[in-house]
C-alpha cells in the first residue's frame, strides 16, 4: 500500500469516530412547544401527549400517525420518550370555561433515538434533518392593499405561515425584494401567477423548491388562496378559501410537507450502494468527502473499499429507497451526478470541493 493510502485509510479511522453532522439541518426537530395553563401535573402529561405527537408528526412528515395502534399506545405514556422540559411565561391567552386565562409556554425535548425507533417499528417513515429549502413568494391583498410578503413582515399570514412550517419542519427563504429582484419581477407577476419569471428570479436564492402565490380577502371576510409550488422541475397548482386565515395557511403548509415527506422522508427498507466518486484530489478532499457522506440521512454506514489515483470507491448502508439517496445527494449541491446503475446498486458521482 502506498504512503498516501495508508494515510487516506488512517484518517477514515478519525473520521469514522466524529459525530453525524447533516449539512442543512433543521433546528429542534426533536422539541417541541405546547401552551398550557398552569404546571400541574396533568396539564404536564397533555402536554407531553400533544408535544410527542407534534414532534411525531414533524420527524414523520405524516400526518396520520395516529393510525398506528402501537403509536396510539405509546401516546399514553409520552413521559417515557421526554428528556427534559421547561415553561416560559407570554403574553399569549387561553379560553378555559369561557374565560381567558394567561398562558404559558411548554417546551419539551424528546429523546431522538426513541422517537426514530416508535416510528420505525410503526412501520412509518423518518425524515431526517437534512430537509429541502423553501422559496416563498406570496402576496396579499386585504384592507391594508396588495404587497409581498417579507421575512420582516409582521402580517399575521406570515406569522401563521412561520409557525405552521415550524410545525411541519420546513425550512424557509424569502426574497430580499432588493433592486435585483425589483428589476426582474413584479407584485403584478406573482400576483398573476407568472411562473416562468418566478423560476428565472428565483435562481439567485438557489432553492430547493418554491412556493408562489396570492391570498385575497374578499368583502365578506372570507379568505381565497391561489398557490403553484415546485418541487423538482414540474409546477403543481391548488385553490382553497376559508374563513380563517390560519386554516387556509395551515392547509398550503400542509399539501407541500406531505409531498416533500412522500420524496424525501425515508422508509424501512435497508440496502447496500457501491460509490464512486471521481475528482477527490488530495487528502483534504479526501477528509471532506468522508465527511460528508456522514451527514446524508440515508447513510448508516460508509466503508472505503478501493482507491485509484483520484477516484475513491465506497461500500454505503442505507435506509430508504435508491432514488431517495440520489434525490438527497442532489439537494447537497457537494456530488455531479455522472451515471447510476439501479440494477446493480451503483452511483458515479464527481466531487465538486
Amino acid at each position: 500500500m502506498t504512503p498516501l493510502k495508508q494515510c487516506l485509510f488512517s484518517l477514515l479511522i478519525c473520521f469514522a469516530l466524529l459525530p453525524s453532522a447533516q449539512a442543512l439541518p433543521v433546528p429542534n426537530l426533536y422539541v417541541a412547544e405546547v401552551l398550557v395553563t398552569s404546571t400541574r401535573a396533568a396539564e404536564l402529561k397533555a402536554g407531553t401527549t400533544a408535544g410527542l405527537l407534534q414532534v411525531l408528526f414533524k420527524v414523520s412528515g405524516k400526518m396520520d400517525v395516529e393510525s398506528s395502534d402501537l403509536i396510539r399506545n405509546a401516546l399514553l405514556d409520552p413521559v417515557t420518550f421526554l428528556t427534559q422540559y421547561g415553561y416560559e411565561s407570554t403574553n399569549k391567552m387561553l379560553l378555559v370555561d369561557d374565560r381567558q386565562v394567561p398562558a404559558q409556554l411548554l417546551t419539551l425535548h424528546f429523546d431522538p433515538g426513541a422517537v426514530t425507533r416508535l416510528l420505525r417499528q410503526a412501520h412509518f417513515p423518518v425524515w431526517g434533518r437534512h430537509r429541502p429549502s423553501l422559496l416563498v413568494w406570496l402576496a396579499v391583498s386585504d384592507a391594508g392593499g396588495r404587497r409581498l410578503l417579507l421575512e420582516e413582515d409582521a402580517h399575521a399570514l406570515l406569522l401563521s405561515l412561520v409557525d405552521q412550517a415550524k410545525l411541519r419542519g420546513l425550512p424557509l427563504l424569502f426574497p430580499l425584494l432588493d433592486l435585483e429582484d425589483n428589476s426582474q419581477i413584479s407584485i403584478a407577476e406573482i400576483w398573476g401567477a407568472f411562473l416562468d419569471r418566478i423560476d428565472r428570479v428565483s435562481v439567485r436564492y438557489n432553492p430547493d423548491a418554491i412556493l408562489t402565490g396570492r391570498l385575497l380577502q374578499d368583502n365578506n371576510g372570507k379568505w381565497i388562496g391561489r398557490w403553484s409550488y415546485r418541487i423538482a422541475t414540474d409546477w403543481q397548482s391548488a385553490v382553497a378559501g376559508s374563513f380563517s386565515s390560519d386554516e387556509l395557511i395551515r392547509g398550503m403548509v400542509n399539501q407541500l410537507a406531505n409531498e416533500l415527506a412522500a420524496r424525501y422522508a425515508l422508509d424501512s427498507s435497508r440496502g447496500e450502494i457501491t460509490l464512486t466518486v471521481e475528482g477527490v484530489t488530495g487528502i483534504a478532499a479526501y477528509a471532506d468527502l468522508t465527511q460528508y457522506l456522514k451527514t446524508l440521512s440515508p447513510v448508516s454506514y460508509s466503508a472505503v473499499v478501493a482507491l485509484q489515483e483520484d477516484r475513491v470507491e465506497f461500500e454505503l448502508q442505507t435506509e430508504g429507497q435508491y432514488e431517495q439517496l440520489v434525490e438527497i445527494i442532489e439537494l447537497g449541491g457537494r456530488l455531479v451526478l455522472l451515471n447510476q446503475d439501479p440494477l446493480n446498486s451503483r452511483l458515479f458521482y464527481r466531487w465538486t470541493n
